[in-house]
């Protein structure tokens, strides 16, 4: 068949179908057929081969930067990670190569004490090892370190805890930071010119107030058992918290407001009840509790002490004592010792109810009940749903209509009359 093969996508003419089919399969007629469904004109072919190289330039470009950002935006949480990764395993070398020379050193102790001729081959062994590298010298200290740790915590295991305390407080006396009275206990190197100053500095800076200064008697001996507990403990006044220096329990007390001396619970009392003297607040108290009292002269050398109330006092007592008659009153019954419950007369006619007892129902009655009482509940409908829903929606509309047409005529006024011109 001789014939004239088009495309009107590409506006092209072909001399044979295979051509025309070969053309078809291309990227440039494609991409016209996207036009032509857009409502654009073609494009040529050269046009095509342009726009192709312009894309592919740009993307390799994006690619490239993308790369170069990727690199370069390594955050520092990243470059931290990375590191450590790089220690652990040089960490995990060194501890390999230790453990390998542990296992040496022990075979050739024991080759020394199963065969003491085997000298030479010592010696050979010796040299080899010392003209290798110094990284595992390094690592053989490494071990033997580990091993001293390793004994000084068997040391504190088999240690008591008595002796284990005695350590605790060397150490503790060895770091002992002495606190003058003129230095301030939350201020590091703030020195005033006497005791009263920094008293107040304290006082006024940081609320250090000492609570009942009536009846304080060694308030010397109070601050220097604070600034002991602080820098000797290192430890918190408030909440006992227990830092690793004097910097860190200050850092804590400032930070927490835990400048002042507790004083709410009966053991806060007790910790620093030696500085205090109550005993004039037991003057009254001793007076009250008296009792006249007699004096019955006999011999010089007899005398005898008696109570003149003591049988009134008695009667008194036996009077003031609670009957025992009931277990306790609950404001509506009694409950006796025998176990019985006495009520109120006005209570009578609930006491003569006689009400059925409760049944205690089995696993599978109870499944049952539930079953029967499923039954009661009432069907859902859902065209009875769907009618109520067209009502709310009519409902609905109606009030915004009569909201529109209020607002519509709020302002309508039937005669207007200008002011001005009355």
């Amino acid at each position: 068949m001789s014939g004239v093969y088009t495309c009107n996508s590409c506006v092209m003419q072909f001399d044979s179908s295979e051509s025309q089919r070969q053309h078809m399969k291309s990227d440039w007629h494609r991409y016209n057929l996207k036009r032509r469904v857009a409502q654009l004109p073609p494009i040529t072919e050269a046009t095509f081969n342009s726009k192709v190289q312009v894309a592919s330039a740009s993307s390799r470009e994006a690619e490239d930067a993308e790369k170069k950002k990727d690199k370069k935006q390594l955050t520092k949480k990243e470059i931290r990670r990375r590191e450590k990764e790089v220690l652990l395993e040089k960490k995990k070398k060194l501890l390999e190569l230790a453990r390998q020379n542990m296992l040496k050193n022990m075979q050739q102790a024991e080759t020394l004490q199963n065969t003491p001729t085997n000298i030479d081959a010592n010696e050979t062994e010796d040299k080899q090892e010392q003209s290798k590298p110094e990284i595992p010298n390094t690592d053989a200290l490494t071990g033997d370190s580990k091993q001293k740790e390793v004994a000084g915590k068997e040391e504190e295991e088999e240690m008591t805890e008595e002796q284990l305390a005695e350590k605790l407080m060397q150490q503790k006396l060895a770091n002992k930071v002495d606190i003058p009275l003129e230095e301030c206990l939350f201020c590091t190197k703030k020195v005033f010119e006497d005791f009263d100053t920094n008293l107040d500095h304290m006082f006024r800076n940081h609320g250090f107030y000492i609570p009942e200064q009536k009846y304080l008697e060694d308030k010397i001996g109070l601050v220097k058992y604070m600034s002991e507990k602080i820098g000797l403990g290192n430890v918190c006044i408030v909440c006992n918290y227990q830092g690793r220096s004097l910097e860190a329990v200050r850092a804590h007390m400032l930070a927490k407001r835990h400048c002042r001396i507790p004083y709410e619970s009966e053991n806060e009392k007790l910790e620093i009840s030696e500085f205090y003297n109550f005993t004039s607040t037991y003057e009254g108290f001793d007076n009250t509790t008296k009792k006249p009292i007699t004096v019955v002269e006999g011999d010089d050398n007899d005398e005898e002490w008696e109570d003149v109330d003591s049988e009134e006092e008695k009667e008194d007592e036996e009077e003031d004592e609670a009957p025992q008659e009931y277990l306790y009153h609950d404001n509506v019954e009694l409950h006796l010792p025998t176990g019985i419950r006495v009520g109120h007369r006005s209570l009578q006619r609930y006491y003569k109810q006689d009400l059925r007892p409760e049944k205690e129902l089995t696993e599978g009655q109870g499944t049952l009940m539930a079953a029967e009482t499923r039954t009661f509940l009432p069907a859902f409908d859902k065209q009875e749903l769907q009618v109520k829903q067209r009502v709310w929606k009519t409902e609905v509309q109606d009030l915004k209509r009569a909201d529109k047409r209020k607002a519509k005529f709020v302002n309508n006024q039937p005669y207007y009359r200008d002011q001005l011109l009355q």
